[in-house]
């Protein structure tokens, strides 16, 4: 990914996804994500662990 690509990447979870994740525990986000990762089999490998990254990031500026 191209900084502007991650950058774009990080805007879009900020505005999609961290108004519900703010008030979701890490065990919930991470059924979450793993959820959509079965549901979802195009994805890409390991988007779920870099979206789940990112989340935590955001949301407690750490990376599990």
């Amino acid at each position: 990914m191209t900084k502007e690509e991650e950058q774009e990447f990080i805007d879009k979870i900020k505005e999609t996804i961290m108004p519900y994740a703010q008030n979701m525990t890490k065990e919930q986000i991470q059924s979450l994500v793993e959820n959509v990762e079965k549901q979802n089999p195009n994805l890409p490998f390991g988007f779920g662990n870099m979206l789940l990254e990112q989340i935590h990031l955001l949301k407690y500026g750490e990376i599990k």
